[in-house]
């Protein structure tokens, strides 16, 4: 006759293992969504401070807004610079007609359990694009 004595002790400890490897998959998924939406809170709040750069002699000639390249990256680098987070790169382009300025930063997170599914010596990159237009109110 055969003795089931300590399976259950062998099937909660193997349930306790499954239970302890998915939370720490879970833990990483939800660190990497939350560095992506505050990625995405920068990128919008970088892309209006950017989109404020108005040429204003271009303005003041023909009425017309456009973005001043440089003074858009300049106005986007001190907003970047003025958050809590470290980004890996930070790029604000200006489109060729200056009327729309786009936001690209990327940020790094150390994987823990996930790691082990990965290649644990690259951290996993999260990024975030925004677009702003300028907006005059008369």
């Amino acid at each position: 006759m055969r003795s089931d004595r300590g399976s259950v002790t062998f099937w909660t400890l193997g349930l306790s293992v499954l239970l302890l490897v998915f939370g720490g998959l879970a833990i990483d998924f939800w660190r990497a969504l939350a560095l992506q939406r505050e990625l995405a809170a920068i990128a919008d709040s970088m892309a209006v401070a950017a989109a404020s750069g108005i040429d204003e002699e271009h303005y003041r000639v023909t009425g017309e807004v456009t973005i001043d390249t440089s003074r858009a990256a300049a106005l986007g680098s001190v907003y970047a610079g003025s958050q809590d987070v470290e980004l890996v790169d930070m790029r604000v382009e200006t489109a060729s007609d200056g009327s729309s300025v786009s936001v690209l930063v990327v940020g790094e997170l150390d994987l823990g359990l996930m790691g082990v599914f990965v290649d644990e010596r690259e951290p996993l990159t999260v990024n975030a694009r925004a677009t702003a237009v300028p907006l005059l109110v008369p």
